[in-house]
Formats: C-alpha cells, structure tokens, sequence
C-alpha cells in the first residue's frame, strides 16, 4: 500500500472568485472615505442624482458635499476658484473655460442624447413650425449648449439673427416669461422643457436630435491639477456612477423619481424625459465606436473642434485652445477593470 504523501488540492488553498472580489471591496470600504466637492444642475443628470439620493459615492469610499448651480457658467468660477472638483456641465461652457484658462478635463457624459433640449412655444405665439421663428421673442441662455442649439437652428432655416429677438434670461425666469406672453418661445433643456409645457401654457415644438443637432452634450469634468493628485477619488467617483447606471437598470423608477423629487415635477413628466433623453451608456465609454466614446480621436471628440469654431464665431472665445487632450478615457477603463468593484 503506497504511503506517498498527497498534495493539498488547490481548491482548498484557493478562494473563489467572488470571495476574493468581496474582500478587495471590503478592504477598500475599510479605507478612510475620500472627501470629494461636486456640483451639478437640476437637469437630466440620472446617475449623479441617483448616486446620491441612494449614497453610493459613499459606498464607493467618498465623502460627499454637493453644490448646485441654475446653468453652466457660473461652475466655471466655481471650478476655477477650487470650490467645486468634479462638476457636470456643458460642452459649450467647458470649451469657453478651457479658453479662460481653466485647465479641466472630461471624465465622463451627461446625458449624452440630443432629444433633451430643444424649442418650446407659447401655444399662443402663432407659431406653428421652426419656420415660423421669424419676427418672434426667442429666450435661451448665453453661454450654454442651448446658445448653440438655438443658432444651429436659426442657419439649418436660414433666419438671419436680425430677424428674430433673442434674449438672454435663466430657465426659471423662461418659464413664468412663456406664461405672461413676454416670450414667444424658448430653447432650453430638460426638464424646464416640460415645466414649460405644463406650467406656461407651452409646448416642445422640436428637439435638436429631431434637427440633427448632436452637441448638445452635457460633461462631467474636473481639473486636470486635482486629477492628478486624487486620481483614487476620481476613479471612486465613476464606479459610483456604474453602480447608479446598475440600480438605474434593474428600475428606471429610482431615477425618475430622483429628478421629480429633485425638479418638483410630476412623475409622469420625469417618465417623459428618460423616455427621450435616457440615460447615458456608460459601459461604452471606452469603445471607440461608440457615438459618445471618451476615446482620444472618437467622433465625440472630433466634434469639440466644430462647436469651437462656433464658439469663435460667436466671440464667446476669443482664440483657439488645444483640444487634442480634452478626454480622459483612462478613468472610467480604470473604475470598470477594478477589482471588488461593480465591474
């Protein structure tokens, strides 16, 4: 009889898969929590408003506060003056920044559909169709992806800037404008576009997919100096947004009702815009294929070259700035390979 001596079986040396992954997360939970300053707008921001209401930036080891602003521009101060670290803003005030000298990257989209922004009429105004813009009282703010929407628009028709009265007034103040006839119309986003058609009297006319207009795209950026040196917290921050675009799966419910409890709206409107402007594919970021790719060369990015000459067209930059480092696809490739992280 042989006496030879066995060899212990790997499988009781070696844990599996998933006990190794809740470990890594484990002790990654056991790391101190990462303080972390974000702002944001009520708008269509699915995974930043469902990663805070269900605390997931503090189940991904950070330690929150968040400060909210009423359109792009004034985060740009914000930012510049290290108030805020990471923010969610527009392209056309991220590109007007950069040419400010705010040196920002972008880490991620939001939301990147084009069929949450568009021109909403007073039903009273006598328009019927985009054509019939001509001699009415268009309001927009300046600055903003709706700057550019709305003069895409103007040349896609051919009305001429003196053939029309633009005016520059904040969402809120577009509203209860619209209702008191003292606008005929509006180019806005989501989801003070359906205030509008329910509280003014209004209604969306058309959007800018409906168009063709596709840079209408909101950003989530952050410094490139702060970046550099809590790279951890950034790479915190994504994986909490994948683990929102997970919950926001399995139940598009919490995210709808995250913006009506956010905006104060009805549910039924909050169901209207993620019908339209869903949320963004996040899983896809890193695919250069991809229409909203973070890829360095991607469509995405070869658009920023576009809105830049609109942008010095309009003299809201006045020189060109170097877009070839813009996107940073490095994040988000990090947040979905981590171990003991939701990917």
């Amino acid at each position: 009889m042989s006496h030879e001596t066995k060899r212990p079986s790997s499988r009781r040396v070696r844990l599996p898969l998933t006990a190794v992954a809740i470990l890594t997360a484990s002790a990654a939970l056991a790391q101190p929590a990462i303080p972390i300053r974000i702002g944001y707008q009520s708008n269509t921001d699915w995974l930043l408003l469902v990663a805070r209401d269900l605390k997931l930036f503090e189940k991904a080891g950070l330690e929150p506060t968040f400060e909210k602003f009423v359109a792009g521009p004034p985060m740009k101060a914000a930012a510049r003056d290290k108030r805020i670290d990471v923010t969610t803003i527009g392209s056309v005030p991220f590109l007007i920044g950069l040419s400010e000298g705010l040196d920002w990257v972008i880490l991620g989209i939001n939301p990147e559909g084009a069929y949450g922004e568009g021109l909403v009429t007073s039903k009273g105004s006598g328009i019927e169709a985009v054509g019939d813009l001509r001699g009415k009282r268009i309001a927009f703010v300046e600055g903003t992806n709706a700057h550019f929407g709305l003069v895409m628009a103007l040349q896609q028709l051919g009305i001429r800037r003196d053939q029309v009265k633009l005016v520059g007034m904040a969402p809120g103040e577009q509203v209860a404008a619209l209702a008191g006839n003292d606008i005929d119309a509006a180019w806005v986003w989501e989801p003070w576009m359906q205030k509008m058609a329910h509280e003014a009297n209004g209604r969306v006319l058309v959007t800018e997919g409906e168009m063709g207009i596709y840079m209408g795209v909101s950003v989530y950026a952050a410094r490139r100096e702060w970046i550099r040196d809590n790279r951890g917290a950034a790479i915190r921050f994504l994986r909490a947004l994948i683990m929102a675009n997970d919950a926001i799966q399995k139940d598009p419910g919490i995210a709808t009702k995250s913006l009506a409890a956010e905006m104060g709206i009805h549910e039924e409107w909050a169901e209207a815009i993620y019908e339209n402007s869903p949320p963004p594919k996040i899983l896809l970021w890193t695919d250069p294929r991809y229409r909203y790719s973070l890829v360095k060369g991607s469509g995405f990015h070869r658009r920023f070259g576009y809105l830049q000459s609109f942008l010095l067209e309009e003299k809201l930059i006045s020189h060109s700035v170097d877009l070839r480092d813009i996107l940073d696809a490095s994040l988000i490739a990090d947040a979905l390979k981590t171990p003991g992280g939701p990917r």
